[in-house]
């Protein structure tokens, strides 16, 4: 099996993986968001500002939004890596694949590195013209 095949597939399951803890993190923070605006869900007399609760759920929400996008571009990183087309891209989806989940992405940014000359330049740059055209 080609190193570029590879690390597109370790890129997938990062980016998939990203995903999942993104999203997770996204309803998190709404769930969270929720239970503190409710009134029968506070039961202490002396309930934590709200302002440090907004705040709070704020920033998981954006952290969770943020892991989506890594795990997007990971995603389309491994595809473009399986079909051997847009080296850069590929090389960006596996470093978006190692910071949403680590170990697999590392593993996926090294091979696509590696791969680099399995790639077709010619399917990176294409021209309108042809060079048949051409007098």
């Amino acid at each position: 099996m080609q190193k570029s095949t590879v690390g597109g597939i370790l890129s997938i399951v990062a980016g998939a993986l990203g995903l999942i803890s993104g999203l997770a993190m996204l309803l998190f923070s709404l769930l969270f968001s929720t239970m503190l605006n409710d009134p029968l869900f506070s039961t202490s007399s002396n309930p934590p500002p709200q302002q440090f609760l907004d705040i709070f759920s704020l920033v998981y929400g954006v952290i969770g939004v943020f892991y989506i996008g890594l795990g997007v571009l990971s995603i389309v990183g491994g595809i473009f890596s399986i079909q051997r087309k847009h080296w850069g891209w590929a090389l960006a989806g596996a470093i978006g694949g190692t910071l949403s989940f680590m170990p697999v992405g590392v593993a996926a940014v090294i091979l696509v590195a590696l791969g680099r000359s399995e790639f077709n330049p010619a399917a990176s740059v294409q021209s309108p013209v042809s060079v048949s055209n051409r007098v």
